[in-house]
């Protein structure tokens, strides 16, 4: 004996396949909008961090010039470069330009002035 289902099968296979198939593609969409955020995360993270140590590294270049001189030099780490330009301003003021790149090309820039005399630094900016 058959019984005559009019085709209900179908198109609730159909329906059913359809729907698994939105849910799975916003889910795999959902993970590649976390994984771009991650790693636009990790790269701010590094670019802070080489800002940081280009930061310590020209301070500490800084303490043993009496007078502002006007110079440009690299430093290399595993995580990216620093370029740093120090700009004499006055005799007891420069201005120091940092620029970071990371591995993967991302840029950070700032500037800052630092006073030879009290070895500080001064007027912070960001020039992303």
């Amino acid at each position: 004996m058959r019984k005559n289902e009019q085709g209900f099968i179908l198109p609730v296979t159909i329906a059913v396949s359809f729907l698994f198939f939105i849910i799975f593609s916003f889910q795999v969409n959902a993970y590649l909008t976390e994984r771009a955020f991650s790693k636009e995360t990790e790269e701010l993270f590094i670019l802070e961090n080489l800002m940081q140590l280009g930061v310590e590294d020209v301070q500490e270049i800084l303490q043993y010039e009496v007078e502002s001189v006007d110079s440009t030099r690299t430093f290399n780490y595993p995580t990216g470069t620093i370029e740093y330009t120090i700009t004499a301003q006055t005799l007891t003021t420069s201005q120091i330009t940092l620029s970071c790149t990371t591995t993967s090309q991302r840029k950070y820039k700032a500037q800052f002035i630092y006073n030879h005399e009290t070895k500080e630094i001064g007027s912070w900016f960001e020039l992303r």
